[in-house]
């Protein structure tokens, strides 16, 4: 920063006293720039700058016409290191400034003499060292008609080191060896310097916005992960290695620290990981001495479970394992029941006898199943009298918890915690969630089925068994038209229950109580028998889930009797995390089976699908074709799309085709196929 202002008296006012504010003081400011009565040096000029800059901390002079300095204000002076008296009135800008900033002030005084403004930047050396001054000049009318020059001067050397420390810092994580990575709150890549193009083979314009999930290899746990977010969302960093996958697929390990980044205001804005390429250094199978640990007492659990075991006898000997983790003082197991409450069927404290279980407050079971759903956390513990185990764990000294759903397939039925001595904020507690996650996917595959028939889930269950046994469904058919000729080209199979059931609310019950691959192969079953009566010269569309397709052998053995042309079709409202597997799976069923992206334009990955799968058709969902007779823009998009399907090889077929209005306009736009209730109802083989 500039030197400090010292108030000085100069020679043309002996008594010199700072104006009051008001509607004086105001007034005078324009007078000061366009209607000066005298001429330079004049007393009145003078005083009226030194009104508004004599305590400025910025520095502010006036020069007659000749050049010559009639006033200086007390910031500039001390700046120059000039005293107040005939040392520096009068003078010129060669006795004032150091040589080089003179010659530039006088070279912008020509300009100003001629009406002009200057504004502009130099680092002048004042009494105690340099700085960088944004000069402002400006012209001074006079009353004989002649310009004197009045100039304001600002330090801006704390920005200009600010600037100068940024470019130093973004030089030097351009340059390291380490690889950098920011990202936001959402995990987006927000910037990865040189190293990481390098060691990855991405380049940056591949990865910015992206999830740095791509990088996964599959050999870490998902409870890995876990641990991570915990500790980050808790503001802590986290520290590890990592197992990555490189651009051309092959494997490296990084030493990792991933940090929050906190504005003024302490919250996290961004997290930055740093990373060191450790391949040569560590071998794959290297584990950290934790992880072993974990692992062997995960090992000694499932010795311990004997067969026939009661879900209770299996949770308290998972909770005896669980409670030997380090800084851990007690470990508890309880059930999500039917009425709204939970049940503890498990708890063991270290180096004490069991205590007896008991059951939650329904409203604090709620609390914390809609907290289960969203994964595993760790949280301070608190003292609340009304809660269960409170005066227990009082006496513990516990400070932290750390929960992990259990959860039998997609079901949610439980879950296990453990109580902490040290707080949150101790990488102990992490370090502990990672194991804890798999423990309880462990209790979940053991004891979910028994937990599931104590539940709604076991209630859901036997009724989706029940219509798969009674085979209380049946196909119907609807058929995909050919628009310019109106033949029937293909049929898509439809299933319908006997109770009269939503086939899509029927289907996510199932897949929620683990029947879902059952329910979907006996309908599907059942379509394939049916259309057998269906011509032979006409293809059949079928609906299946990634699951279904990527689990191959079901599937396989259930088209392998049909000699018809089958086409699976795949919503867009369902993701598929894995596109090279769902690939390697379609090519696995054979050339007489293709594939086709259903409800384009309105689900889960948009046109992803497309582009990475290359189906052989695409369906266009109905809510694309509202107002599509009066709507240029969906015309056009649509025309867009057939491009598309032409250049990609797949052919595109428009649903939901319900007036002979759309049909115009689809057959002016030379689309090929089309379904919809114009065309055809879904309806019995019979009838189709």
């Amino acid at each position: 920063m500039g030197p400090k202002a010292i108030r000085h008296r100069d020679p043309l006012t002996p008594s010199y006293r700072t104006p009051k504010p008001g509607p004086q003081r105001r007034a005078q400011v324009p007078a000061l720039f366009y209607q000066a009565a005298d001429p330079i040096p004049s007393e009145p000029v003078v005083d009226r700058l030194r009104s508004l800059t004599a305590e400025a901390q910025v520095a502010a002079f006036v020069k007659d016409p000749d050049g010559r300095y009639v006033y200086a204000n007390p910031y500039l002076l001390a700046a120059l290191g000039k005293r107040m008296g005939s040392d520096w009135y009068g003078k010129t800008d060669a006795d004032m400034w150091p040589p080089e900033v003179a010659m530039m002030i006088s070279a912008h005084d020509e300009a100003i003499l001629r009406g002009e403004s200057q504004v502009f930047s130099h680092v002048i050396t004042f009494e105690d060292g340099p700085h960088a001054v944004l000069l402002i000049e400006f012209p001074l009318p006079t009353g004989d008609g002649r310009i004197g020059v009045g100039g304001i001067g600002v330090d801006v050397t704390h920005q200009a080191k600010t600037d100068a420390r940024h470019e130093r810092l973004t030089a030097a994580i351009e340059q390291v060896t380490e690889s950098v990575i920011i990202t936001d709150l959402d995990a987006r890549i927000a910037y990865v310097n040189p190293a990481f193009e390098r060691v990855t083979g991405f380049g940056r314009d591949e990865v910015m916005g992206k999830n740095p999930r791509f990088l996964k290899s599959g050999l870490q746990t998902p409870w890995f992960y876990d641990g991570m977010w915990a500790a980050l969302t808790n503001g802590l960093p986290w520290s590890a290695d990592f197992i990555n996958r490189r651009k051309d697929g092959s494997l490296f390990t990084e030493e990792t620290v991933i940090s929050p980044i906190r504005d003024p205001s302490g919250a996290i804005t961004s997290y930055v990981a740093v990373q060191r390429d450790m391949t040569r250094e560590r071998a794959l199978d290297e584990r950290s001495t934790q992880l072993t640990r974990e692992r062997a007492l995960i090992s000694e659990t499932i010795r311990d479970l004997r067969a026939g075991d009661t879900p209770e006898a299996t949770a308290q000997t998972i909770c005896r394992q669980v409670v030997a983790f380090t800084g851990v003082v007690a470990s508890h197991f309880y059930l999500f029941e039917l009425d709204g409450r939970a049940q503890s069927i498990g708890f063991v404290v270290a180096g004490q006898s069991d205590p007896p279980l008991q059951r939650f407050a329904s409203q604090r079971a709620r609390q914390v199943r809609e907290r289960a759903a969203e994964g595993p956390w760790i949280e301070p513990w608190a003292s609340q009298p009304s809660r269960s185990y409170n005066e227990l764990l009082k006496g513990l000294n516990v400070h932290s918890v750390a929960c992990a759903p259990v959860r039998y397939g997609q079901l949610l039925i439980g879950l296990l915690s453990v109580y902490a001595e040290v707080s949150v904020q101790e990488v102990a507690v992490t370090e502990v969630l990672s194991a804890l996650a798999e423990f309880a996917d462990l209790a979940g595959a053991v004891i979910g089925r028994d937990v599931a028939e104590r539940t709604e889930a076991g209630r859901g269950r036997d009724h989706i068994a029940d219509v798969i046994a009674r085979r209380a469904f049946g196909p119907v058919f609807q058929a995909i038209v050919e628009l310019a000729s109106n033949a029937i080209v293909g049929y898509e199979a439809l299933t319908r229950f006997t109770d009269g059931a939503n086939p899509e609310v029927l289907f996510a019950e199932a897949a929620a109580v683990g029947l879902g691959h059952e329910l979907e192969t006996a309908t599907l079953q059942a379509a394939l028998m049916a259309a057998e009566s269906l011509p032979q010269s006409a293809w059949l569309n079928l609906n299946a889930t990634p699951e279904l397709i990527v689990a191959g052998e079901p599937l396989r053995t259930l088209l392998s009797g049909s000699r018809r042309h089958i086409v699976l079709e795949v919503t867009e409202h369902t993701a598929i995390t894995d596109y090279p597997a769902f690939r390697t799976a379609m090519a696995a069923l054979g050339p007489n089976v293709e594939f086709a992206v259903d409800d384009a334009g309105t689900g889960f990955a948009s046109l992803r699908h497309i582009v990475e799968l290359r189906p052989a058709f695409v369906k266009l969902d109905r809510s694309l074709m509202a107002g599509l007779e009066s709507d240029e823009a969906r015309q056009a998009m649509i025309v867009g799309l057939c491009h598309f399907a032409h250049v990609t090889g797949c052919r595109l077929i428009v649903e939901g085709i319900e007036t002979e209005g759309e049909l115009a306009v689809l057959r002016g736009l030379a689309i090929e196929l089309g379904q919809g209730y114009l065309l055809g109802r879904p309806l019995p083989v019979a009838d189709a």
